[in-house]
């Protein structure tokens, strides 16, 4: 864990360049963003920012060092998380873990919702090990066909939260 202070906010464009350069392989990219090309380029990503709800990046001392937004929101029931990375030099110091909760906070607070989604490929280790960590519970597999025409397992999770 880090031991100094997070803060989140809602993205600018001037962020785009940085989030951009967080994919550091054309896996990570596509467990970020499936539809992309790599490299991440700022209109791809902006492109999904304006058809996403709530892009949100993570802040350490005043530097972008997460971003995540919503595919998906049905206020009063669930939002669902989408677009979920860390810069590749902070990971595994608590940043990720600060980020989906700060997508949560923001499920409550903003849509009043009590269900989270985020969904995950089988070959993402990390992302399934935090998102379990955090109390996300599987709950269905989709098939999802690459753009190489490959099968992978897409694992859908959710976490009910509570609203105080």
């Amino acid at each position: 864990m880090i031991n100094l202070e997070l803060s989140y906010r809602p993205v600018k464009m001037d962020d785009l360049g940085t989030i951009c350069s967080f994919p550091q392989s054309a896996e990570e990219l596509f467990f970020m963003f499936s539809k992309a090309e790599y490299p991440l380029t700022a209109s791809q990503l902006q492109e999904a920012i304006e058809n996403r709800f709530d892009s949100t990046v993570v802040l350490l001392d005043n530097k972008i060092v997460g971003f995540a937004n919503f595919y998906e929101v049905k206020e009063g029931k669930h939002c669902s998380v989408d677009n979920v990375i860390v810069d590749g030099s902070l990971r595994n110091k608590g940043i990720g873990k600060f980020l989906i909760e700060s997508m949560e906070q923001i499920t409550i607070k903003k849509y009043n919702a009590i269900e989270i989604h985020i969904s995950c490929f089988n070959t993402n280790t990390n992302g399934l090990l935090l998102y379990t960590k955090l109390g996300y519970i599987p709950y269905e597999i989709e098939k999802w066909t690459t753009s190489e025409n490959q099968s992978l397992p897409l694992i859908k999770l959710k976490k009910v939260i509570s609203i105080a």
